[in-house]
């Protein structure tokens, strides 16, 4: 039986959805999608779906059912196929196919597996088999159509394509995705639960593996990212929805890099030949478990002195309910002012948009140092709201040094590093 999944519109493109599907969820839909049944999700399309180029074969599958058990909500993905190490392998992601091949499927799958939740990536194969470009996105509303005729009530999410290295099909593929938000704009005119989530303006071709065509292991985690971003008002009603929680552990994502400067001024290595500022895992001091981020660095300057590092590569979008919370041990007097910085895709960050904690400093590290509400060698929580960056989408997530006074030797430890909206 299809569940009664919540009726809001997924809105990734920003698209206006109907009065109807704004409506609050009945008590019912609410607790299928917290506990009682799995949610049955169908990946549908091609070689992307299957997961190909990815180094374990499960794409972006397992990172998002990973993400949406930690948000408490267990998934059955369903389909004819199998693919990838995951122990949930199903899909109907069919390599080479086209939308007209799956179409012509499209009936039984959903006969037989009945799916709560569609999600759709097909359409690569018509652009590199150049087959009847102009028609394509014309097949895309068509299959929509189809899943939303035979599944009433069904929430279907559909993406655009990701980028090409070759720059000719990279062409074709904007060309096809300029014609899909008109698609998601008339179903939802229609009132039906059809959504597009926009992977092409999300992944680059840094994303793109060297065949051209499929997601490198970080361009699928991006995709999961999205997909998951984009469930949440069909399966997160009255939940927190975790957007990112790590505790440096072995078990939490780890961080995309480590010791790696994004801008420095006047920062130089605390010591061991070092000559810039550390940000690295290390088991000495943690707030919980064994693990913490380790900082440190040399404050070379009275007048001007910062250093932004790089710790996680993500693409987590901000609504007006997420929060940023951390955990910080400062161990010098100059370590008060470290603190977490967000770099938005869109060029603004946390340090500048004049958020500020539950002490209400700001968040920026600088005024985190003058807010004197660090207490040395001891772990402080810093709780921030995000709604002055709603809207936006988190790129990267740094660590950062920056005051423009004292000099000296700065070092201390950050630990579980929580996002969550709701």
């Amino acid at each position: 039986m299809l569940h009664a999944f919540v009726a809001a519109s997924l809105a990734l493109t920003g698209l206006a959805a109907p009065a109807a599907a704004q409506a609050a969820p009945p008590a019912a839909a609410q607790a299928a999608a917290q506990a009682a049944d799995p949610v049955k999700v169908m990946p549908l399309g091609a070689s992307i779906t299957w997961g190909t180029a990815s180094s374990d074969g499960n794409g972006y599958r397992e990172d998002l059912r990973k993400r949406l058990a930690d948000a408490g909500v267990t998934v059955d993905y369903v389909g004819s196929q199998q693919s990838g190490a995951m122990a949930d392998r199903d899909n109907e992601g069919h390599p080479g196919w086209r939308i007209d091949q799956v179409a012509a499927s499209i009936d039984g799958w959903l006969a037989t597996y009945q799916p709560d939740v569609v999600l759709i990536n097909v359409g690569t194969n018509d652009t590199i088999q150049n087959y009847d470009l102009p028609n394509a996105p014309a097949r895309m509303r068509a299959l929509v159509q189809r899943i939303v005729a035979a599944r009433p009530g069904i929430a279907v999410v559909f993406s655009t394509l990701v980028p090409s290295r070759d720059a000719g099909n990279n062409a074709e593929t904007q060309a096809f995705n300029a014609q899909l938000p008109a698609i998601a704009r008339d179903e939802q005119a229609a009132g039906h639960r059809v959504h597009l989530a926009d992977l092409n303006s999300s992944l680059t071709v840094d994303d793109i593996s060297s065949d051209g065509i499929h997601p490198t292991d970080a361009g699928y985690v991006k995709m999961g990212n999205i997909w998951y971003s984009a469930l949440r008002p069909v399966l997160g009603a009255g939940r927190s929805w975790p957007l990112l929680r790590t505790a440096f552990d072995p078990a939490s994502p780890p961080p995309t890099w480590s010791n790696t400067v994004n801008s420095s001024l006047n920062v130089g290595g605390y010591c061991c030949n070092l000559t810039a500022m550390e940000s690295a895992v290390r088991a000495e001091t943690a707030h919980s478990d064994a693990y913490a981020l380790m900082f440190s660095g040399n404050d070379t300057s009275a007048t001007q002195s910062y250093s932004y590092n790089r710790v996680y590569d993500v693409h987590t979008p901000i609504a007006a309910d997420s929060t940023l919370t951390y955990w910080i041990y400062p161990q010098l007097a100059n370590a008060t002012s470290v603190a977490i910085d967000l770099s938005l895709t869109d060029g603004r960050s946390l340090r500048d948009s004049g958020a500020v904690d539950q002490f209400g400093v700001r968040a920026h590290p600088q005024f985190q140092g003058e807010g004197n509400r660090l207490i040395l060698n001891q772990w402080n929580q810093i709780r921030i709201s995000l709604a002055p960056l709603a809207g936006g989408t988190i790129d990267q997530i740094r660590i950062g040094y920056d005051q423009p006074r004292n000099t000296g030797l700065f070092r201390g430890y950050v630990d579980d590093i929580q996002l969550i909206s709701g």
